[in-house]
């Protein structure tokens, strides 16, 4: 079992992030993971790849990675020339995890239209891969054409970095499986889902000839640890609790979980926490993952610790409980 951890986000806070990061290595953590969306104050990341361009030279060990990129928003040779460049300054430490996006005012200030994303999401990922593992690249796609293209530099990874990829529909699920190293999925779905979307999942790698236990097995949660269960129940009410009421339930715009499929209201802690957020003291927190590993197989679990507001010294408290009581339990 892997441990990783999403820290401290938002650009005007990145001497916590990395001070978060630092100590991460230190104490063992296997990954760390920045997210993208745009606009949302003191929260997420612009610009996750320059983010952790930052922590590449100053890390030696632990892996990094995106939680997710919205790659319609990027060029794919932009996207293969600098994720290329990370894993050569990380010397093969760089996972890129990406998906298609959901948030129509994200997508209007890129200019780029919902309709048809997937679509070129698809070519995206076809054209990234080329360019990472092929001298020479000619590419006509509906969406991207090349001609005689080669990057410099190529990545260090073999054959190339991994390419985690993120979704909840039936194509979204597809694709991870034909195109993607490992499907990663987000925080937000419980335990029902998650099993109803890793069962799609897994029969597109059969159909493809893939085993399905060769392929790795993240999972993204929210987690909240403290010295007691109260303690911890105080923490996830006052900051875990007030994003998804204010984000996901706040009528802006459409999750394609929460308030869709999922009707759990995000203003009662026990009934949106249930099957879905880790919260409390480290024994708590080991019988709930536990639940995860045994109904789901989870071997790389990614911890969400940042909610807005969520203090710098509880995170790194956080950090230094996961790894004396809760990692060695899975070890």
């Amino acid at each position: 079992m892997r441990f990783g951890f999403i820290p401290t986000e938002g650009g005007a806070y990145y001497q916590e992030f990395l001070e978060e990061v630092l100590l991460g290595e230190e104490l063992g953590f296997d990954s760390v993971w920045l997210e993208e969306h745009h606009g949302v104050k003191n929260h997420y990341w612009a610009s996750p790849l320059v983010g952790l361009a930052g922590i590449a030279t100053r890390t030696e060990r632990i892996v990094f990675g995106t939680d997710i990129i919205v790659l319609p928003f990027y060029h794919p040779v932009r996207v293969a020339e600098d994720v290329a460049m990370l894993d050569v300054m990380s010397q093969g430490r760089f996972i890129l995890g990406a998906a298609i996006g959901y948030k129509p005012d994200e997508f209007a200030l890129y200019q780029v239209p919902l309709e048809k994303r997937g679509a070129r999401f698809e070519e995206a990922i076809q054209l990234i891969k080329l360019l990472w593992t092929q001298e020479e690249v000619n590419f006509t796609g509906k969406y991207y054409q090349v001609q005689g293209l080669k990057i410099e530099p190529r990545p260090d990874s073999d054959p190339h970095p991994p390419l985690w990829l993120g979704g909840w529909g039936k194509l979204s699920l597809r694709r991870a499986a034909t195109l993607g190293d490992a499907w990663i999925p987000g925080p937000t779905a419980n335990l029902e889902k998650l099993l109803e979307a890793q069962a799609i999942y897994r029969e597109n790698l059969q159909a493809a000839g893939i085993d399905p236990a060769l392929k790795p097995t993240p999972l993204t949660r929210e987690v909240v640890v403290a010295e007691t269960d109260k303690k911890a129940r105080e923490m996830a009410e006052a900051h875990l609790l007030i994003n998804y009421r204010d984000e996901y339930g706040g009528g802006k715009w459409k999750h394609p979980l929460i308030g869709a499929e999922d009707s759990a209201p995000v203003d009662q802690f026990d009934a949106i926490s249930r099957d879905r957020f880790l919260v409390g003291s480290p024994e708590s927190i080991i019988k709930e993952l536990q639940k995860f590993v045994e109904a789901f197989g989870v071997n790389h679990l990614i911890c969400r610790l940042y909610f807005p507001g969520i203090p710098h010294d509880f995170i790194m408290n956080e950090l230094r409980l996961l790894a004396k009581e809760v990692i060695p339990a899975f070890k």
